[in-house]
């Protein structure tokens, strides 16, 4: 057997695995595996490079978040609901903030993360088999809601016009959103089934 046929077995059965777990799994594993994504975030949150000509510092999370609606499907935005919650209480935000972030200039990406792992653990609970492509479609989705929620907070509560919001808040994360997204994506596809959609 090579290692190539070797390792397409290896990914179909972790695949199936994911499947069965996310149909069988009970609540309160459900939960717990929530948490334990919550918890991932919280450490990539650490994650934390402040650049001079932005307000808003470049953070590991999102590729946690996109990837935790292909880990978790629906049960991803209680994840990122577990995040904003016990952030809230024992301050694991970027920056070590706790409570604080909630009217801080991110608190826009942190609602964005909700809505961003809803979108994206929606539609990745919708079919079994997904390519690369597709996967990636759907991050992208999520991405933009991260996007939007941000730049929208920056509008509405830091009263930047939209072009500022999305050249402080959106352009200078694009590329590195882009290659998280990429991983996240190919982790994604490296557990989802073998087949091509």
């Amino acid at each position: 057997m090579s290692v190539r046929t070797e390792l397409v077995h290896k990914r179909r059965d972790v695949a199936q695995v994911l499947l069965r777990w996310r149909q069988e799994a009970s609540l309160v594993e459900k939960l717990a595996a929530s948490l334990l994504v919550a918890l991932l975030t919280a450490l990539a949150a650490q994650i934390r490079l402040q650049l001079p000509f932005t307000p808003v510092p470049f953070t590991g999370q999102v590729l946690v978040v996109l990837l935790s609606g292909f880990l978790l499907g629906r049960f991803a935005p209680i994840s990122m609901g577990m995040y904003l919650g016990l952030g809230a209480t024992f301050g694991w935000f970027s920056g070590f903030q706790g409570i604080a972030a909630f009217t801080g200039i991110t608190s826009g990406y942190l609602f964005g993360f909700v809505l961003a792992a809803a979108i994206v653990g929606h539609l990745a609970s919708s079919k079994r088999v997904w390519s690369l492509t597709g996967i990636s479609v759907v991050m992208s989705l999520g991405l933009g809601a991260i996007y939007l929620c941000g730049a929208s907070w920056l509008c509405l509560f830091w009263g930047m016009s939209p072009i500022q919001a999305i050249a402080l808040g959106v352009i200078p994360f694009i590329l590195v959103d882009v290659m998280k997204l990429g991983i996240a994506a190919t982790v994604a596809r490296g557990i989802s089934s073998s087949e091509v959609s």
